[in-house]
């Protein structure tokens, strides 16, 4: 039992209810729904990149902002294999391969890195 701040006693109702209880079903979920590594091969390393389900949204801020040394740095857990990442200094095309292995395997739409957009000239009234 709790006080109000007006001095009367309250009932503790215990945990308040939710609608999802990732505390509860955080396992099961990931089990059913992240999937094995996909596995790239770069400058003759193999490289293990998390499945894309199982990123988080700090990967995911990174990859959108084309930060991918900060992204490989959380969707690659082995620390040799990032280095080879970082040292492949890898070009756009190739990361969008990746991106679209990695959204094949967990059948999900990665989208294309962001790339400049040109700018429109406007029609000239006549």
């Amino acid at each position: 039992m709790s006080v109000s701040p007006l001095g009367s006693e309250l009932e503790d109702d215990g945990p308040e209810e939710v609608d999802l209880d990732l505390d509860l079903v955080g396992d099961k979920l990931r089990a059913e729904r992240v999937g094995e590594p996909t596995s790239v091969r770069i400058d003759g390393v193999v490289i293990h990149i998390s499945h894309a389900a199982s990123w988080s949204s700090t990967a995911m801020r990174a990859a959108s902002t084309g930060d991918w040394e900060q992204w490989a740095q959380e969707v690659i857990a082995d620390k040799e294999e990032f280095g080879a990442w970082v040292d492949a200094d890898l070009e756009n095309f190739q990361i969008e391969a990746i991106f679209q292995t990695c959204g094949h395997k967990a059948r999900m739409t990665m989208g294309k890195s962001s790339r400049p957009g040109s700018s429109r000239k406007r029609s000239r009234r006549r």
